[in-house]
């Protein structure tokens, strides 16, 4: 069954950067509301930082310096960079993350794919690795694989990103109530944004 990407290559970006700039129009007590999931997943992100800093500190150093690539737009440069910080802690899923996202920005499936379902499987409370590899199932038409990787991201951390792919997961698999429910929900957290309007698409384009 075909899947209907409006967005196809924002929502990579969208993956990787986790860029928000559209204020939410709705209830910021929402918990899925994006100023929120902005907070948290900061939150998520520093705490997994300073933790990598006092157990690994050469490793954290070499992260950043592969996150300040990855911001100029020199992927290779910042690959080769996750590369030397997980020689310092191969097991890390916090790197293993960044590295695997990065490949995914860079549209290199197989080595994305291998090191998210390495994060995913030291790390499975980490929800960005299972939003990334979501992704990349639903990418390859590995429909179950997708529902369970999101479905699980979205528990860990509500976001409008695994909302909306697990969507199309849903809607792909011919849950279209599902789908329904699931576009709904981004449009009425935040209805302005890219995310929002495609959600506003694909409902309109949902048998009645």
């Amino acid at each position: 069954m075909k899947i209907y990407h409006i967005y196809p290559l924002l929502l990579v970006f969208i993956l990787l950067l986790t860029s928000c700039a559209v204020k939410p129009s709705v209830d910021r007590n929402d918990p899925m509301s994006t100023e929120i999931t902005i907070q948290q997943s900061t939150i998520i992100h520093n705490r997994a930082l300073q933790q990598l800093d006092e157990t690994h500190p050469e490793a954290h150093k070499l992260y950043q310096q592969a996150r300040a690539a990855e911001a100029r737009g020199e992927l290779d440069f910042a690959i080769e960079t996750y590369h030397k910080a997980m020689q310092k802690d191969p097991e890390n899923g916090f790197l293993l993350t960044g590295l695997g996202m990065a490949y995914l920005r860079k549209e290199d499936i197989v080595p994305a794919r291998r090191y998210l379902l390495k994060a995913v499987n030291s790390d499975p409370d980490y929800y960005k690795s299972r939003l990334g590899l979501g992704y990349i199932y639903l990418q390859k038409q590995q429909l179950p694989k997708a529902i369970v990787q999101l479905e699980t991201s979205i528990e860990l951390l509500p976001t409008l990103e695994g909302t909306f792919l697990l969507g199309e997961a849903e809607e792909a698999q011919g849950n279209q109530p599902r789908a329904r429910q699931l576009y709904q929900a981004v449009v009425r957290v935040d209805k302005n944004s890219k995310l929002g309007k495609a959600a506003a698409i694909h409902l309109r384009s949902l048998p009645k």
